[in-house]
Order: structure tokens, then sequence, then C-alpha cells
């Protein structure tokens, strides 16, 4: 009995929300005009560029397996590298409005599995610095490579371009985000309201309110009325 009552509150509960249904579009419209004007009038455009090099490994003494080894080590050495202070030093001589740690953070680098390749990302919202900043951070580990011991030299296979299009931010995931939050805001409201309401709707509610069984319901209609 409780399942059969919980079921026709859900019921009852759905009827209103959809009998209400202007109310979630409003806060649907609001959303997605929110998040438009966030993401295309807050957000600048974000431009991503890469490069690359190869370590090369040339030791007569070890086989070719274990100079492929000894280089897929020497990636995570050359990935610390890039974000020394000595290579972050000669960033800063190029003049751009960046700190230390603005550089750090705009630079991504990884080894391409199972390859001795490393491939340095740059993020930025001006695509002419970024392209700079990866080229130049590229030379500086190349050079840097050749003044320490134990260190083998690196080949750069590619590098950096200036992006022709934005790589973010995402626009359409800012609106989808928008309408949902919209609608559950609206469905919210409609929600409060109703708990809010404590007038008679329905028999039900005059059962729970008076604790009496509703024996008969007369029905609302219109009819024709009768001529004397």
């Amino acid at each position: 009995m409780n399942y059969e009552a919980s079921e026709l509150d859900l019921k009852e509960l759905l009827y209103r929300i959809i009998s209400k249904w202007y109310v979630v579009v409003l806060f649907v419209v609001l959303g997605v005009f929110g998040a438009y004007l966030y993401s295309y009038h807050f957000l600048d455009d974000v431009y991503t560029t890469q490069s690359s090099m190869i370590v090369l490994v040339e030791s007569e003494e070890g086989s070719d397996m274990t100079n492929f080894t000894y280089g897929q080590r020497l990636v995570d050495t050359y990935t610390e590298l890039a974000k020394s202070e000595q290579v972050v030093d000669r960033l800063i001589l190029l003049d751009l409005p960046y700190s230390r740690s603005d550089y750090r953070n705009m630079m991504s680098l990884s080894g391409v599995q199972d390859t001795v390749i490393i491939k340095l990302m740059v993020e930025g919202t001006n695509k002419e610095d970024i392209t700079l900043i990866a080229n130049e951070t590229m030379l500086a580990i190349q050079e840097l490579s050749t003044q320490y011991d134990g260190f083998d030299n690196i080949e750069l296979l590619d590098m950096a371009k200036v992006p022709n299009a934005p790589s973010g931010p995402n626009r359409m995931l800012y609106l989808m985000i928008g309408l949902v939050l919209g609608a559950m805001v609206g469905v919210g409201v409609i929600l409060f309201f109703e708990f809010l309401d404590t007038s008679i709707k329905s028999s039900k509610d005059v059962e729970q309110k008076l604790q009496l069984r509703v024996l008969s319901v007369i029905p609302d209609y219109e009819g024709e009325e009768m001529s004397l």
C-alpha cells in the first residue's frame, strides 16, 4: 500500500512539473544564455602548439636494445631539464609578459610510448608567443645536453608552428552544462514552491489533513444551461 501511494505521489509530482514546463524552459534559456556570455565573452581563446625531438643513443659497447632502453630513460631526464632554471632563464630573455611559473605552467612534456621521442606542448592565449617559447625551449635543451657528461645528443624532429585555430575552450561543453544546470534549477524551483504550497488540490490532500476517508467526489464539468 505504501508503495502504491509513493507511486501515486511521484506521478502527481511529475504531472505538476510537466504542467509548469514553462518554468523549466525559462531557466534553461537563462542557463544557456549565461553559459554563452561566459564562454564567448569572458573566456579567451587558447592555442596549443607542439615540437618534438629524438634522443640519440649510439654506444658501440651496448646492443641496439640496450641503447634504446637507455634512451627511454633519458626521456624523463630531458623532461625535467626543460623546466630547469637554465632553460627558464633563457626564456626570460625573450622579454615576454610571463613569469617563471607561467613558463613552467604553459609547458607540457611527455615521451611517446615505446619510443625515444619527446614531445613538447605549449599552451597559451597568444599563438605567436607560445610558438616562440616552444622553439626556444627545444633549442635550449639541445644546447644544454652537450654541456653535461653522460647526456647524449638530441636531434630536433619538428619545430613548432603557429597554430591556425584555437584548441579551446570547449564552448559547446559550457553551453551543454548551462542547459543541464538550467533544467535542474527550473525543476528545483517548481518542487520548492510545490512543497511550500499547503492548499488542498485533491481528495488525497483532504484525507491527509482531516484524517477522514473521502467517500465520493463531485466532478467539475461544464454543461448546457437548462432553459425554462
